[in-house]
């Protein structure tokens, strides 16, 4: 089946006229014919009837019109890709990674990447660490940054790092010398506990936060960009990865408070992908060093 078969079905569906198709694709009249005809030779099916000086779909080629819009959308796709590259992308290569990664220090992880990798073109895709493992399956992303690990023997999955976490709260205005001592336990009597905004932790921490706290007070936000823009609106606390709030803590916005009777678990951050190819081997180690130094 030629491509070329295809787009002149695809115009004379919208036509439902030889002449009016051939004009469009300026060659000639016998060619379109040609064309149809070849079409519905390789299908084994008509695809127009006769109807007066125009012609109509059949019942075959109603169905068959969406599949050539289908195959003329992937080709176009596919030419897409090929001018990438004569401009200087040698490929698009698809990250997926979690909110509580973009709102972190992942930005800026990307943005040396890139720096380094200009002919590269990268895809960017913001997803739940519970949808990561599913997208990698299907091939739509090539590389996948979640909090959980992969349930799947089919993924490479390495941890990457593992991060300690701690106590948020909002800024209570004074310096550090001036600042009276905070009283954890006071603190998560009295404040509303956002919770559940990471996959990993939130189940064991609750327990654990209930065993030395009398009636602390949970309020679930699912995603940990809300919890954080609560926190420093006052309206609450939370327990949050330290890379997470890095930036907050140093401009001021965040304090973070110990808890040294809680046992408080980790956050890890694992690397997916479904091919071992140099794209994925070259962008982990990338994220692998940055992380560490």
């Amino acid at each position: 089946m030629e491509i070329k078969w295809v787009k002149t079905f695809s115009i004379a569906a919208e036509e439902l006229n030889y002449r009016k198709t051939a004009e469009k694709l300026f060659i000639t009249q016998p060619a379109v014919s040609l064309h149809i005809r070849q079409l519905e030779e390789e299908l084994q099916k008509e695809l127009f009837v006769k109807q007066g000086r125009n012609i109509q779909l059949t019942e075959f080629g109603r169905m068959f019109r969406s599949e050539a819009a289908g195959l003329l959308e992937y080709y176009e796709n596919v030419l897409k890709k090929v001018r990438s590259v004569k401009q200087g992308y040698r490929q698009t290569f698809m990250i997926g990674m979690t909110p509580l990664l973009i709102d972190s220090i992942f930005p800026s992880i990307i943005r040396r990447f890139q720096e380094k990798n200009q002919s590269v073109e990268l895809s960017i895709q913001v997803t739940e660490s519970s949808q990561l493992q599913g997208l990698i399956e299907d091939d739509q992303i090539d590389i996948g940054f979640s909090c959980l690990p992969s349930i799947s023997e089919g993924l490479f999955c390495e941890k990457l790092f593992s991060d300690s976490i701690t106590l948020a709260i909002p800024h209570d205005g004074y310096d550090l010398e001036t600042a009276p001592a905070f009283d954890p336990y006071e603190i998560m009597s009295q404040s509303i506990i956002f919770t559940d905004h990471h996959p990993g932790y939130w189940e064991r921490l609750k327990s654990e936060i209930q065993r030395h706290v009398p009636s602390p007070r949970f309020l679930k936000v699912s995603q940990s960009h809300a919890a954080k823009r609560f926190i420093q609106e006052g309206m609450g606390i939370s327990f949050l990865p330290t890379f997470a709030i890095n930036r907050e803590i140093q401009e001021g916005r965040m304090l973070v408070v110990d808890t040294p009777f809680l046992d408080l678990p980790s956050c890890s951050i694992y690397s997916l992908h479904k091919y071992d190819h140099s794209y994925e081997k070259e962008f982990t180690a990338f994220v692998t060093d940055f992380l560490l130094t």
